[in-house]
Formats: structure tokens, C-alpha cells, sequence
């Protein structure tokens, strides 16, 4: 290649490299243990040594590889499954150059990114957010984020939030900060508290005067005209009322409430007491039900741990009544064997015995054999002639040696027979002595084994006592806490049942949406003109409110009856308070930030990214002063998908694209569960309200139900004809909130019974949200419709579609 300019390798040769041979040799598919990302990585090479040899581009391995110059190294290979290509002649030529020219790296360029405005068709609905009081709701759009307010139903914010689409929504605890994710960045918007500005008094208008007048407890409505068209009763003295401009609601004050009419007499609501204290108090009942079922579950721990314990007693007794007959056995056994020993020794003696007989019969027959020879030979010597002894008696002689010697013959014969009989007795006795032996063996074995499992059942014995204790130590600290739980939820009740206060004045919006109520609590409530939800409590006066009243800018006069006079701007206001990460290449967040959620206590923020395909990444992040607090390195092999912590705050549960869920310690990093199962993304994960159950939803269309505490899976919850989007538990109950593609969200139960189908869901669902009190069920998806649902019926609360352009 006739070219003296450098070759730029990030320009010319990644881009040939990436289509080719990074999909089996980079970080996540390292095969042949050789990674190409990088000329470094290039450097340090693989199995079979270094990929390049920089200013020698014929020797090196990566290009005689590519050009198929060795037959026993072709890449990439025939037929591979990543349909990668041969290197054309100009890739191999500008692969050989760069090797040459010394295999460098590109030089860092900075970048200036161009943002460009999104794709109306990204205009889905990705992530939704919930307050823990219902009162807001969030949905992101493109890069934006909507907020609307529930009980209203009007959008009262929207911000371009992101340069990318916003992935995630979570809103903290006590609900004053939400965080969104975007593309290598998070943002916290702080819900800007409503506060009264020292104000000029006003005096009320009283055309309201003109449509209805007091008379004790009752209003009575009249029309233009002044004739009385009806009558409420308000059940106490009526110290205020006020009527919508419309003629269509009037509102009532005596005693500690106020009540909201229709416009035909008919009460819609009655307003009374404080939102938040009666939400402290619904918190409260809410705890008592997590304590409440503690008790349960450590009763029934008692009770299993008593079972297991009189088992193991049982196992116990067993054991010891096993031991006896087996030391009987073995000393059975040991008195056989040794009466078989004796009787082995009895048989070796005997044959020892008959075989000296034997020896000395033996002995005894050749001397008389011998010496009866002898006598019959001189005998016949005698006979002969050539001999000088008596012939007769040497006859004589010889024949009684004859006798002698069939004597000692018979005697052998005798001595043979008895060592016969007692060699035949050695092996019997032999195999008596080996079996008794085996069974003496067996019999100590058996009584080993005995012993051992008395041995082990006492363990387990002591064991399950401990458990038995602890698990009853567990019950009293339980029945403690319901107790406190109890006693805190009465006071909350209390406090809620005090808070309901004489109300002295009462005031309608100009825009007819709201009705405002104040009196001896020093506090200004505001409520729904519709349906009397309350919407908010306004802190800001020393003093019983005595009256109240709407300028027409929307504007609400408050004023007490030593002379303080407040202005309060009712518009919620949500405003931009901190940027983690900037957006781009230097970030410490890797790519899309898919998931966020704040711990318990508000105090912590967790992130969930990563880059696809290559690692999961897990962070840690102050609130306060958005910095890193703990990185959790490799906490998943792809993309983080979801997040939720424990209710206690000590772990935090994730869901990635690498079809795995876990559970991390947040205080030491350390992974305490993997749950693995789907066979897809793990796209949702959410705890109980007593933080022992976790659920998970996925993209192979199943939720799985986990028990925390032993890692096992209880239930898999199926019948989804798409992905499970999001999975949420539903305040304290047992029920699960889920959105799946299958155009529905619904409500179903822990043993996978469909509770409800939530209606008027027309498409793909991509995301869901519930409130603390589980009261709220949010949902978004791909018509970027956001849909609110009252959780306890089904009760649509509100649709919210995209703003026209």
C-alpha cells in the first residue's frame, strides 16, 4: 500500500475489526482468551501469545490469521455464527500498515456532542413515578417528564429533563424530591414547599351572600331572585359557607368539619381534620400490619421449630433404645468369635495331636517292619544252611515281628483316619472364626452407627432447643414490637382524631377547582371542589385562621384574627436541585441510567446502568451532596434493568438484562442471593412490606416469587402473553401490582390468582407504579397515555394523553 500518512485505528481499522472479530474477541466473548478491542489488549494477546508485533505486520499472528495464510489458523473461521467475513485485500493492506507504521492507538479528540430533538415517535411512556401519598404522579415522554397532581387531575409541571429519553422515575420517601435517569446522568427535582407571603388585608366579597343564607344549622339556597330553591343540613352550627361560582357545589363550616354540597343538596364530602396526619396515622396502620404478621410468622417459627425439636427428642430416645440390643449384639458377637477361636485352637491342637500319632505310628510300623525283614531274612539264611542260629526260633521270631508289624500297621492306619478326621475339622472351624469375625465386625459397625446418630441427634436436639429459644425470644420481640406498633398507631390516631379542629372560614377558587378551608389548627387546608379529595396543609400562621378568600389571579388571602394577613401562590412547583454525572463520555455513569431508586430513609439514591451486553453497573449515591457513596463493581454481566431496597434499607435487589436477579448488602457490597430462573431480562423486582418475600417480573413473560430469607423460589406466577414490564407489591398486602405487554396491568395475588384487570388499557405496557399506601396504581405504555387507578376497586382516578404539537 503505497501510503506514508498514519494509520488512524479508532477511524479505519476498529470499524472493519468491530463487524469481523469483536463479536467472539472483546471483553464479554473472549475467546482463546484474546481480546481486540484495543492495541493494547491486541498487545498482550490471547492462548497463543501476543495478536500484532508492532513494525513487523508480516509476523504478526492477527494478520497471517486474517489472511489465511496458516491452514491451522483461519479467521474468521468457516461458517461462524456471527457471519462475520473475510478482511478484503484494502482491510488486510491498511491492518498490515498500521501494524508497520507501530500498531498506535488514535489520538484523544474532544467531541462535541449535537444534540438533535427526538423522534415523535419516542413519545411511549418508559418510566412512571408515584408519591407515597398518591398525590403526584410522573411519566417521562421523549425527554421530558410530566407531573400531574392525582386528586385534581391537572398537569401542573412539565420540563425538557434530558438531551436523551428519560429510562427511569422514582420518587424519595416523604416525596419532596424525584429522581429521573437519562443517558449517563441523573436528575433530582425538589418539590418546592408552598409558603405564605405577608399580604395587605381583603375584605371577602359577598356576592355568595346572594345565593344561600344561614339559619342555625341549616343553609338555605336560594336562586337570583332570592326565593329558596332548598336546604342543607350541616349538623352543627354554621359558622361559614361559600358557593362556588357556578352555583354548582356550595361548602359548609361548623363545629370541626365542613361539608361540600351539590348544587341539588347533596353532601359529596366531608372535609375535616389534617391529610397528613391522617396519612401519619394510615402509615402507622400499615406498620401494625407488617408487626402484626411478624407475630405470625414468629409463632409459626415457634411452632416449626418445636416440631423439629420434638422430632429430633424423638430421634434421641430412638438412638438410646438402639444402643442397648446393639451392645448385646457386639457382645454376642465377641463371645462367638472367641468360643469360634477356641474351637479353631481346639481343631489345630487335635490335628497337631494326630499328626504326631501319625508320626510315631509311622515310626513304629517301620521298626517292626524292618526288624520283622530282618528275623524273616536270617530265618531264611538259617534254612540255607549258611546261618549257625536255631532256624526255628528265628521262624518263630520273625512271625511274631510279622504281627507286631500288622499291629503297628493297624495302629498307623488308626492314626491316619484320626488326623483325616481332624484336618476336615480345621476349615469349618476356620470359616467359623471368619464369620464370627465379620459378624463381630458388623456388630461393632452397627453399634458405631448407633452411637453416631445418638451422637447427631443430640446435636440436632440442642440444636433445635437453641432454635426453639431463639425463635420464642423472636415471638416476645415481635409481640414487642406489635405492641409499640400498637401504641404508636393509637397516638397517630389520636393525634389524627385532634387534628380536627373548629373550622371558621371557607373559600372557593376563582377557577372553581378547589375549596380552602382554615380555623383553630393555625392551618389552611385545601380539597378537591369535585369530590372533596384533600389536596394539601398550608403551614404559615401563629394564630386561628378567621377568614379566607381567592383573589382573581388564583391568589389565596389568609388572615387571623390579630391582624396577620398571608398570600399563598397554590401552584405546585417541582425545580431542577442537582446533576449526578454530566451527560457524556466523562460521566461516571455508563450509559443509560435504566433504573433509580431512593433507600427507606431518603438519605441514598442507587443507580442502575451499564453498557448492553458488556457489564452491569450499580452505584451508590448522597442525596445531599450527590457524591458517589459505593460503586458495586460487576454487580451483573449486562445492563441493570431494575431496583428496589429493602424496606429496612440493608439490601438492595437488582434485575438485569443477564436473565439474573440478586441482592446486594448495601453497608459491605457483598451479593447475599442470586435467584436465577427467567430465561429473559429481569425487567422489575420489588420487596414486601416485611422485606422476607421478593418478587420479580420478566421479559420471558413470567413474575417468580422468591422467599428472601432461604433463597428458594415459592411460585411462579404465569398466564402473560408478553413481557412482564414492572412487578410491585401493593402497600402491606400480599398482592402484586403488574404491567406486561399484553395490554394489561393487573392485580393478582402471591398464589398467581388475577385479582382484577384494570381497565381501558389499549396497548403495550412498559411501566407501573404504586403508591406507599398501595391506595394508587400508576401505568404508562406505548400510546403514552398515563393511567391512574384507584388499587382497593379498579376505580379509574385519571388519564392523562400526551400534549398536542
Amino acid at each position: 500500500m503505497n501510503r506514508t500518512t498514519p494509520v488512524d485505528f479508532d477511524r479505519e481499522v476498529r470499524p472493519f475489526l468491530s463487524d469481523n472479530c469483536l463479536s467472539c474477541h472483546c471483553q464479554t466473548t473472549t475467546k482463546g482468551g484474546l481480546n481486540l478491542e484495543t492495541p493494547e489488549l491486541m498487545l498482550k494477546g490471547g492462548d497463543s501469545g501476543a495478536a500484532i508485533d508492532p513494525k513487523k505486520g508480516s509476523e504478526s499472528l492477527m494478520l497471517q490469521a486474517a489472511a489465511h495464510q496458516d491452514d491451522d489458523l483461519v479467521m474468521p473461521p468457516r461458517d461462524n455464527k456471527s457471519k462475520a467475513k473475510n478482511l478484503t485485500s484494502e482491510q488486510l493492506g491498511l491492518l498490515k500498515l498500521w501494524i508497520d507504521q507501530g500498531a498506535k492507538a488514535s489520538p484523544k479528540r474532544d467531541r462535541v456532542v449535537e444534540w438533535q430533538p427526538l423522534a415523535q415517535s419516542l413519545a411511549a411512556i418508559f418510566a412512571v413515578a408515584v408519591t407515597p401519598d398518591g398525590q403526584f404522579a410522573a411519566c417521562a415522554r421523549e425527554n421530558r417528564i410530566f407531573i400531574y397532581h392525582v386528586p385534581s387531575g391537572r398537569l401542573v409541571d412539565s420540563e425538557i429533563a434530558h438531551h436523551d429519553q428519560v429510562n427511569s422515575l422514582a420518587f424519595s420517601p416523604d416525596g419532596t424530591l424525584m429522581a429521573s435517569g437519562g443517558y449517563r446522568e441523573v436528575k433530582l427535582w425538589r418539590h418546592m414547599p408552598i409558603t405564605g407571603k405577608p399580604a395587605q388585608p381583603l375584605n371577602a366579597p359577598a356576592e355568595s351572600s346572594k345565593l344561600a343564607r344561614v339559619d342555625g344549622k341549616t343553609l338555605v339556597l336560594l336562586n337570583a331572585e332570592g326565593k329558596q330553591v332548598g336546604q342543607v343540613d350541616h349538623g352543627d352550627s354554621i359558622v361559614a359557607y361559600a358557593v362556588r361560582a357556578d352555583g354548582q357545589r356550595f361548602v359548609t363550616a361548623g363545629g370541626n368539619f365542613a361539608k361540600l354540597w351539590s348544587a341539588d343538596g347533596k353532601q359529596i364530602a366531608e372535609l375535616r381534620g389534617n391529610r397528613y396526619a391522617r396519612e401519619v396515622a394510615g402509615e402507622r396502620d400499615r406498620d401494625l400490619q407488617v408487626a402484626a404478621g411478624n407475630v405470625t410468622y414468629r409463632n409459626d417459627a415457634v411452632e416449626a421449630a418445636k416440631k423439629a425439636l420434638q422430632a429430633s427428642q424423638d430421634r434421641v430416645k430412638k438412638s438410646t433404645e438402639a444402643i442397648a440390643p446393639k451392645e448385646q449384639d457386639v457382645t454376642a458377637k465377641q463371645k462367638a468369635l472367641a468360643d469360634a477361636k477356641t474351637a479353631k485352637a481346639a481343631a489345630d491342637q487335635a490335628l497337631a495331636t494326630a499328626e504326631t500319632d501319625l508320626k510315631t505310628a509311622e515310626k513304629k510300623l517301620q521298626d517292626a517292619a524292618a526288624k520283622a525283614a530282618q528275623l524273616a531274612a536270617s530265618a531264611a539264611d538259617a534254612i540255607k544252611g549258611t546261618a549257625t542260629v536255631d532256624a526255628n526260633k528265628l521262624a518263630t521270631d520273625a512271625a511274631a515281628a510279622l504281627q507286631d508289624a500288622a499291629k503297628a500297621r493297624t495302629e498307623r492306619d488308626q492314626r491316619e483316619a484320626q488326623r483325616k478326621q481332624a484336618a476336615d475339622k480345621i476349615e469349618p472351624a476356620g470359616k467359623q472364626v471368619t464369620a464370627a469375625e465379620e459378624a463381630a465386625k458388623n456388630a461393632e459397625t452397627a453399634k458405631h452407627v448407633a452411637e453416631t446418630e445418638l451422637s447427631l441427634a443430640k446435636v440436632e436436639e440442642q440444636k433445635n432447643e437453641v432454635s426453639v429459644t431463639e425463635a420464642s425470644a423472636a415471638v416476645k420481640t415481635a409481640e414487642a414490637e406489635k405492641k409499640k406498633a400498637e401504641e404508636v398507631l393509637q397516638a397517630a390516631q389520636q393525634a389524627a382524631t385532634a387534628a380536627e379542629q373548629p373550622i371558621r372560614a371557607v373559600a372557593f377558587s376563582p377557577d372553581g377547582t378547589t375549596v380552602a378551608t382554615a380555623g383553630d389548627d393555625h392551618l389552611i387546608h385545601t380539597w378537591s371542589a369535585e369530590n372533596g379529595a384533600a389536596f394539601d396543609v398550608l403551614k404559615g400562621h401563629d394564630a386561628a385562621v378567621t377568614s379566607l378568600a381567592f383573589v382573581p389571579g388564583g391568589e389565596l388571602i389568609s388572615a387571623t384574627a390579630d391582624g396577620a394577613v398571608l398570600a399563598w401562590n397554590l401552584a405546585p412547583e417541582w425545580k431542577l436541585e442537582r446533576t449526578i454525572g454530566t451527560g457524556n463520555a466523562g460521566s461516571p455513569l455508563t450509559d443509560r441510567v435504566n433504573a433509580v431508586a431512593f433507600s427507606p430513609d431518603g438519605k441514598q439514591l442507587a443507580t442502575g446502568s451499564g453498557e448492553p451486553s458488556r457489564g452491569g453497573e450499580l452505584k451508590l449515591w448522597d442525596v445531599a451532596s450527590g457524591q458517589l457513596v459505593r460503586d458495586f463493581p460487576k454487580a451483573h454481566s449486562d445492563a441493570v434493568l431494575s431496583l428496589e431496597f429493602s424496606p429496612d434499607g440493608k439490601f438492595l435487589a437488582s434485575g438485569a438484562a443477564d436473565k439474573m436477579a440478586r441482592v446486594t448488602e448495601v453497608a459491605t457490597g457483598k451479593v447475599v442471593r442470586n435467584f436465577e430462573g427467567h430465561t429473559h431480562h429481569v425487567l422489575g423486582v420489588t420487596w414486601s412490606a416485611d422485606g422476607r418475600t421478593l418478587a420479580t417480573a420478566g421479559a420471558d413473560g413470567m413474575v417468580k416469587v422468591w422467599d428472601f430469607t432461604t433463597g428458594d423460589r415459592k411460585k411462579n406466577i404465569e398466564g402473560y402473553d408478553k413481557e412482564v414490564t414492572a412487578v410491585r407489591f401493593v402497600g402491606a398486602t400480599a398482592n402484586l401490582v403488574t404491567s406486561s405487554g399484553d395490554n394489561k396491568v393487573r392485580l393478582v395475588a402471591l398464589d398467581g390468582k388475577e385479582v382484577r384487570v384494570f381497565p381501558e388499557v389499549a396497548d403495550f405496557m412498559e411501566s407501573a407504579a404504586v403508591s406507599a399506601d398501595g391506595k394508587t396504581v400508576v401505568a404508562g405504555g406505548q400510546d403514552s397515555v398515563l393511567r391512574i387507578w384507584n388499587s382497593t376497586d379498579g376505580g379509574k382516578l385519571a388519564t392523562f394523553a400526551p400534549e398536542k404539537k
